[in-house]
């Protein structure tokens, strides 16, 4: 195959959100984009699938869809997601198994999919002269800060997010020798239509919940811009050698030098602040 053609990126969840605005950044970079995701919402440069990440069977019906008709796969951005907040004690465990089978069951079943089309394909050469390099193609998945710090009453989308970045961590050795590599990118607050689902049952019990909620909703709408996210998901999908993990802005950055520093307790303490839990 010629490794000249244009580049192609499969998105899941580019219908809105950060998966929308990469998508346009990457249409304009010249990629030739697909979007998997439940619903079509369209955009100019952008091939949309019908595809669930809790359903395998559409997951491969979309791989073979963009094998043949594109052949290759050089980015794989995974971002569909939601959220379910409440009282541990008192959610569903209907809910609970949904929350992962989305966040962290979705895009491993999306990439067991997508890695054989993506093992076999030619290396495309980056850069030139001594800083020349090879590539098969590369993963990036959307994550949140809240898999660093999680979150009171939103403890179940922390640990689908927690479970990813350590998932991201094992995948990256997993795939270096096939020259695929992988990147995770962790934001703070956004400012999107993020879907979730909120039961406030159980607030007799803990009554700093519905505040907890409230604040983590505000600090949201006072966040930043799915294009200002996308601007650093930019990095790792088109940087000649990514990071592991990137944050969204200077004060994700240092949140995570923080974790280093500081004792769970202290942080625990501050996290606790901050929601007013």
């Amino acid at each position: 195959m010629n490794t000249d053609m244009k580049k192609i990126a499969v998105i899941t969840g580019a219908s809105s959100g950060i998966g929308r605005s990469s998508a346009a950044m990457l249409v304009a970079k010249g990629y030739q984009v697909y979007d998997l995701s439940r619903s079509e919402n369209p955009q100019p440069g952008v091939t949309h699938i019908a595809c669930d990440v809790t359903k395998a069977e559409t997951i491969q019906e979309a791989m073979n869809r963009i094998q043949q008709e594109a052949g290759r796969i050089d980015l794989l951005l995974l971002s569909a997601g939601f959220g379910i907040a409440g009282a541990i004690e008192f959610t569903q465990e209907t809910e609970m198994q949904r929350q992962f089978d989305v966040n962290v069951y979705g895009p491993i079943r999306v990439i067991q999919a997508a890695l054989p089309i993506m093992r076999s394909q030619q290396a495309r050469s980056l850069g030139s002269g001594l800083c020349r390099s090879e590539e098969r193609g590369r993963i990036v998945f959307i994550s949140s800060m809240a898999g660093v710090f999680s979150i009171p009453y939103q403890s179940m989308y922390s640990a689908s997010k927690a479970a990813i970045n350590s998932y991201a961590f094992a995948l990256r050795n997993e795939l270096k020798d096939y020259r695929i590599r992988v990147s995770c990118v962790m934001p703070g607050d956004v400012k999107t239509n993020f879907k979730r689902s909120t039961d406030l049952n159980g607030s007799q019990v803990y009554p700093k919940m519905k505040g907890a909620i409230e604040q983590m909703i505000k600090d949201e709408e006072n966040g930043l811009t799915s294009e200002a996210v996308a601007r650093r998901v930019m990095k790792a999908c088109t940087r000649r050698s990514p990071r592991l993990y990137y944050t969204s802005d200077l004060l994700s950055d240092l949140e995570c030098v923080a974790k280093r520093l500081v004792s769970a307790n202290l942080a625990a303490r501050v996290v606790a602040l901050m929601y007013h839990a």
